[in-house]
């Protein structure tokens, strides 16, 4: 139950892992460096959002897939006097933007669950 309410609360709410009360995002896409209530580290380590950005560019690609499979099988893009090749690109490639975020913040809860973010001061909790 835990590691769902962890992914509840940092992956769709993008909150701190640890305690739950702040945001982790200074902006649209930024990270706080520390929670600013229990001083969890977010990004201990460089090259932690990696993760992040291939949650991210996954569910971009699931979105062109199912668009694809679904324009194969109905064609309503081409319906509607678009371009299908076009519609599905520019779709999907907005579906990535505004999901990098949560994508972000799911990565963050399950680096937090596994293990390797430390809630005192960043280090590892192997």
């Amino acid at each position: 139950m835990s590691a769902i309410r962890t992914l509840w609360r940092t992956g769709i709410l993008g909150r701190c892992p640890e305690c739950g009360r702040t945001s982790m995002f200074n902006s649209f896409y930024g990270l706080h460096e520390r929670c600013g209530v229990c001083g969890t580290r977010f990004e201990a380590n460089s090259g932690e959002w990696l993760g992040g950005t291939a949650i991210g560019y996954a569910i971009g690609a699931l979105v062109a897939l199912a668009l694809a499979l679904i324009e194969v099988q109905w064609a309503p893009i081409r319906s509607a006097g678009l371009p299908a090749m076009w519609t599905i690109a520019i779709v999907s490639l907005a579906v990535t933007v505004v999901g990098y975020r949560p994508a972000k913040a799911i990565w963050f809860a399950l680096v937090y669950e596994m293990g390797f973010m430390d809630p005192d001061n960043g280090a590892s909790r192997q």
